[in-house]
């Protein structure tokens, strides 16, 4: 696989399984995309945020423990591929994955206060980690070859739903470290940034996410995941990205058959 020279944020991702860029989107970029996402929000009414049994809205549109989810992002925001990426975020990914790597998904969430602690948990698989759980598998993986990043689009802090990460890479067969019920793990990295932070999350690495506290406002981010050119093929897939019509050549070197960088 082909490396790009690593930086200390492709250097952190690589050896302990995460990497965290304060602000990296700018308030501009932001303020569009949360408001492309509160429309989307206003436009299925107002749905309850949290559900402990998975509610379907429509295609691609669940309401479960994590939040109002959107699947398959571009699908349903076509015009959200030209806010999307930063070209510093993904320098970092490809110094990780290779500079031929591939955006695999793109969706988002929306939560607010009654979505309770969200225990620790891994993304092994990566988009298809509810599959590997369901199947009870945990296969090794040494190497990084799917990474999600999320971008934040509202303040990260302690109040404000924190996302908490346990900073140490573990094979894809290790199971949890500690109880994924107890907030408090040994040596958990909290997360704080302003609106635009983005976390990149190696599939093996172990996170969770505390309520928010602070005010019943939302809260919103949206998540691409990225596999190296060497991961397993997937069996689910992103169809909303082979139909992308954009001129931007950093997303178009990322999107499936696309050129490559």
């Amino acid at each position: 696989m082909d490396h790009l020279v690593p930086s200390a944020s492709t250097q952190s991702l690589i050896e302990h399984g995460f990497a965290v860029l304060p602000g990296s989107y700018a308030a501009a970029k932001v303020a569009r995309l949360r408001g492309a996402l509160e429309q989307v929000y206003l436009r299925l009414h107002e749905p309850p945020l949290w559900s402990d049994e998975p509610q379907w809205l429509g295609d691609d549109l669940e309401v479960s423990g994590t939040g109002l989810v959107i699947h398959k992002l571009l699908k349903l925001c076509p015009d959200l591929h030209r806010d999307m990426l930063e070209d510093d975020a993904v320098q970092v990914l490809r110094g990780a994955l290779g500079s031929d790597m591939r955006l695999e998904f793109a969706g988002a969430v929306v939560t607010n206060h009654t979505r309770p602690f969200f225990k620790w948990h891994n993304h092994v698989g990566g988009i298809e980690d509810e599959k590997f759980r369901r199947l009870g598998l945990r296969p090794p993986i040494e190497t990084p070859e799917r990474v999600a990043m999320i971008v934040y689009l509202d303040e990260m802090g302690p109040e404000t739903g924190q996302l908490l990460i346990h900073p140490h890479r573990v094979s894809g067969a290790s199971g949890p470290p500690a109880p994924v019920e107890q907030p408090d793990w040994d040596g958990r990295y909290e997360v704080v940034g302003p609106p635009g932070t983005v976390v990149m999350l190696d599939q093996t690495t172990w996170h969770a996410a505390l309520p928010r506290t602070v005010d019943h406002e939302l809260r919103f981010f949206f998540g691409l995941w990225f596999a190296s050119a060497s991961a397993p093929a997937a069996e689910r897939v992103d169809e909303s990205l082979l139909s992308v019509d954009t001129r931007d050549p950093l997303l178009r070197s990322l999107l499936p058959g696309g050129p490559r960088a």
